[in-house]
C-alpha cells in the first residue's frame, strides 16, 4: 500500500517580491515557517528544503533549530521539486509552501486522507471567490467551469496519471504571503480572526473546514 511518510516544507525561494527571506517573516510575532511546522508536527514527519543560494538566513535558522534539511539547487520551483523527489526516494510526499500562515493540522490530515482514497498526486485549492481582498494568487486555474487558487499544499507522486484537486472551502487557507503589503494584511487577518493568541474564536472569514476531492 502506498503511504505518505514525509512532508517537505519549501523554504528556498528567492522571495523577490517580499525583499527579504519570507520564511522568516513574522505574523503575530511568529515566523511563518514556524506556523507551518506547527501544522505538520504531530501529523507527519517533515523536512525543510532550503537553499544556501537563495535563502542563507533561512538555512542557518533551520540548522540552529536542528530541523532536517535538504539543500536544493534553488533553480526554480519545478526543478527543486524534481531534485527533492530524487533525494527522498519515496513514491509520494507532501509539498507545502512556507508562506501559508493559516495552514492547520486538519488541512494536512484532509490531504493525507484524500491520498489514501485516490493514490494520485493532489493539488490543494481554494475557490477564487473566497480569497480575501488584497492578495494576488500565484496560480489560478479552472476546473468544471469554476476558478480555483492553488495555494501550496500538494501531494507529489511519481505516478504519471492525472492528479486530483482537493477543494478546501476555507477562505484564509488560500492566503499566500509574497509581499510586505500582504504580510501586513495577513497580520491584520490573524488578529481579527483571534488566532494571534491561538484562541478558540471561530474564524469569521472562513467557511467550515470541509473539503472535497475533484477528479
Amino acid at each position: 500500500m502506498k503511504v505518505l511518510k514525509t512532508a517537505v516544507l519549501l523554504a528556498g525561494g528567492k522571495s523577490s517580491r517580499m525583499g527579504f527571506e519570507k520564511a522568516l517573516a513574522e505574523i503575530c510575532g511568529k515566523k511563518m515557517i514556524e506556523g507551518v511546522i506547527e501544522a505538520l508536527r504531530g501529523t507527519i514527519n517533515f523536512v525543510v528544503a532550503t537553499s544556501e543560494k537563495n535563502a542563507p538566513k533561512t538555512k542557518a535558522y533551520c540548522m540552529r533549530k536542528r530541523y532536517e534539511i535538504i539543500e536544493t539547487p534553488g533553480r526554480g520551483y519545478h526543478e527543486d521539486l524534481r531534485f527533492i523527489q530524487q533525494r527522498i526516494g519515496q513514491p509520494a510526499f507532501i509539498s507545502v509552501s512556507c508562506d501559508i500562515p493559516f495552514l492547520r493540522s486538519e488541512h494536512v490530515n484532509a490531504l493525507i486522507d484524500a491520498y489514501k482514497r485516490t493514490k494520485k498526486s493532489i493539488t490543494g485549492v481554494v475557490p477564487l471567490s473566497l480569497l480575501p481582498k488584497g492578495f494576488s494568487p500565484s496560480h489560478i486555474f479552472e476546473r468544471s467551469a469554476k476558478k480555483y487558487v492553488a495555494f501550496g499544499l500538494n501531494v507529489v507522486s511519481k505516478d504519471e496519471d492525472e492528479g486530483s484537486v482537493l477543494v478546501f472551502e476555507d477562505a484564509l487557507l488560500g492566503v499566500n504571503v509574497n509581499t510586505k503589503a500582504e504580510l501586513k494584511l495577513a497580520n491584520d487577518l490573524m488578529r481579527i480572526s483571534g488566532r494571534c493568541k491561538m484562541g478558540k474564536n471561530r474564524d469569521r472569514f472562513a467557511a467550515e473546514n470541509r473539503s472535497d476531492v475533484v477528479s
